[in-house]
């Protein structure tokens, strides 16, 4: 707790100097260091930035704040990662952008495939891959998108022993591979800010189809769904509830099959800890201004992975629970720098201190 408070009084200072606005172009600066820590990774520095900005008139009330990031880091468990994200809302909102792309080395825990693998039985395994993805929406009517995407994926490095849990469990995607994949869109939005939402509903199923015809080494689906609603108590104090499934059919390999936990997920479960052809999972996350800037949150989220041969309902659900503190760093769209502690059991429980919330 003394390193969160010594990070806090840190950015609280730096506000000022690092933020920087372009009052002629309606664009904000943001440059900070990159310094947070989750389960996955541990603590991990380095640099990031963001420009946020308006593509439309200052007077149109329709259109959400866009965004443009780049940010790299380098962690204590010798994880790096690099990468670009964009949301770009156009005017009046008739289409929206979304765009990453970024590579990773990064060597995470592996303890198997399936709902009930053990806590104290894993091992570590290495993979070096580059992502990217290009999605773009167009309104049919208020609320309403329809969209047309690109997913894409190489994994060209992939170390692990031999004869231990990974090498011995089955499943696709032992040597280096890529995949990709078309697909489309359906997404129902009212939120009335990008980053912390006060009111509205948003929904979002997404179909990709990974196909060798376009350049992929396996044939699969996948659908995931993204159910969101925001709601007012009083004051400024908001109710946020997410329903989330992500569903595979095919050829998965082990890298995109579902994946339980993590910092916009169950937030205490070690990202990966639980994979398999399918996953769902609700959070519900309490949000109450305090101070100036500062904000305090309360979560719980249960859920689980399963597959035709371990449905859902046939398995105990997994837990988490926790709370955290924002600092606004963008005053008038609401961003925030976020520590969250998640916990759900002696094996899995952590921080997480990023840029953004959950959901």
């Amino acid at each position: 707790m003394r390193k969160i408070l010594i990070i806090f009084i840190f950015f609280t200072s730096l506000l000022k100097a690092q933020f920087k606005q372009d009052t002629a172009r309606n664009v904000n600066f943001l440059v900070l260091p990159a310094l947070f820590r989750t389960p996955e990774t541990g603590w991990a520095y380095g640099g990031a930035g963001q420009a946020t900005f308006k593509t439309s008139h200052k007077n149109d009330s329709l259109t959400r704040t866009s965004f443009v990031s780049i940010f790299g880091v380098w962690t204590e468990r010798g994880q790096n990662i690099q990468a670009t994200d964009a949301v770009i809302y156009f005017p009046k909102e008739k289409y929206i952008l979304y765009f990453d792309a970024g590579h990773s080395y990064f060597p995470e825990n592996f303890w198997g495939i399936g709902p009930n693998t053990k806590d104290d039985w894993h091992e570590r395994y290495v993979s070096d891959q580059f992502t990217s993805s290009l999605h773009i929406k167009k309104k049919l009517f208020k609320g309403l998108f329809v969209g047309l995407l690109y997913d894409y994926q190489n994994v060209f490095k992939l170390k692990y022993k031999t004869g231990g849990i990974f090498d011995t469990t089955v499943f696709l995607g032992k040597s280096p591979y890529q995949i990709s994949g078309g697909g489309f869109s359906v997404s129902y939005d009212t939120r009335n800010k990008a980053f912390w939402p006060t009111k509205g509903f948003y929904i979002n199923s997404i179909f990709t189809d990974y196909d060798k015809a376009i350049g992929s080494n396996y044939n699969f689906y996948k659908w995931t769904l993204d159910l969101r609603l925001f709601q007012k108590l009083f004051l400024q104090h908001i109710l946020a509830v997410q329903f989330y499934n992500y569903s595979t059919f095919g050829e998965t390999p082990m890298k995109n099959l579902a994946r339980l936990g993590g910092s916009d997920n169950l937030r205490g479960f070690y990202q990966g800890r639980l994979r398999d052809a399918n996953m769902a999972s609700c959070v519900v996350e309490y949000r109450a201004p305090i101070y100036w800037r500062f904000s305090l949150v309360a979560f719980g989220g249960v859920g689980n992975v399963y597959s035709p041969k371990d449905p859902l309902l046939n398995n105990e659900f997994r837990y988490s629970f926790g709370g955290g503190v924002r600092l606004c760093v963008l005053q008038k769209d609401k961003l925030n720098i976020r520590i969250d502690y998640g916990y759900y059991s002696k094996y899995n429980s952590g921080f997480y201190f990023t840029l953004g919330e959950s959901f």
